[in-house]
Formats: C-alpha cells, structure tokens, sequence
C-alpha cells in the first residue's frame, strides 16, 4: 500500500506542469523531511535513537528570486534506553524566507532560507512542553520541468527548550521538493 501512495504521489508531482517559478506573484508549495537512526554507548548503556522529521510550506514570492511564508513541523523521536523507552512528537509552526542566487531559467538554482518555528513537545510519559527553533539552509534545487524541483540543503539548526533546560546545536541533510505555481494572468 505505501508503494503504490508514493508512486500515485510520485506521478502526481511530476505531471504537473506550470509556467512560472520564481518570480514575484507565484506561490511556493512543497516541504522537505529527514530520517535519522544512532546508536550510542554512555556509560556502558547502549542508547538507540530514531527520527522521522516532516517539515511542509507554503510560500509567496514578494519580489523576483525573494520568497516567504509558514513552515509546519511534525517530528517523531523514539530513544530506547536501560529497556525503557521515550517517544516523544513535536507540532510547530512559523515563518521562513527564501533567496534564489540564479536567474530564474537555470535548470539548476541555489537558495538560502532562514527559518524560525516555535514547536509544541509531547512524551509518551504525558509530559509536554515548548520549543524554539532557528534554522538556515542552503543547497541547490534541480527542476524536473518549469515548476517542479528536488532541493538538496545542507541544514544548521539552533534549538532551544527553556522548561527542560535543554540547547542543542545540530548540522544536519535533507531532501526536499518544492512545486512553483505562477499566478493567472489577466490578458
């Protein structure tokens, strides 16, 4: 069943055809996700860990190559440790702001984006509480056609959780696609 939902999604995106891509009055719909698993010894305990991270948008182009919007977050953690396990789930939401480099006809772009999300944390232990993250990314997006690209970024991300006293700084890779729809035009 997930085979045939990705290959109907699959088909789906790359038949779509549009004209515009990166300048003023088009939107900007797409969103990237990241998959981690480690393994760690700490005092003689093995900790194994596992992430799942979605991170969908929605974006307007304000000028030519000059993009902002709203970035949701779904996350999953799982941490097995000492035989017990945490799973904890992070929703967020916030705003995020995109520069292309190139012009607006290369069949390869490079960008840059800043981020910031404000994110809700809940445990399997019935414990929840706030978040904060910031987030820049740079990396190349490859166009499949004239409004449709896969994004490659290299990630640096500054999280910050006051309630448990926690600051974490983290470089991280991730794939993503973005789909560019250009605006009607009145003739």
């Amino acid at each position: 069943m997930k085979k045939i939902l990705f290959l109907t999604f699959f088909i789906s995106v790359f038949s779509f055809i549009s004209n515009g891509q990166i300048t003023k009055n088009n939107w900007l719909v797409g969103g990237n996700g990241r998959l981690s698993s480690q393994k760690q010894t700490l005092n003689s305990s093995d900790i194994k860990g596992f992430n799942i991270d979605l991170s969908p948008n929605v974006g307007y182009f304000f000028i030519d190559k000059f993009a902002g919007g709203i970035k949701a977050r779904l996350a999953f953690d799982k941490v097995e440790f000492n035989g017990g396990v945490s799973k904890t789930t992070q929703t967020g939401i916030g705003p995020f702001f995109r520069y292309y480099f190139l012009e607006q006809l290369n069949r390869i772009n490079l960008f840059a984006e800043a981020a910031y999300q404000y994110l809700h944390n809940s445990g399997n232990a019935g414990s929840s509480n706030s978040s904060n993250t910031f987030t820049f990314s740079a990396g190349p997006v490859i166009y499949f056609n004239t409004s449709v690209g896969v994004e490659l970024t290299a990630n640096y991300e500054i999280f910050n959780n006051q309630s448990v006293n926690t600051k974490a700084k983290t470089f991280f890779l991730s794939i993503g696609f973005q789909i560019h729809l250009e605006k009607e035009k009145n003739y």
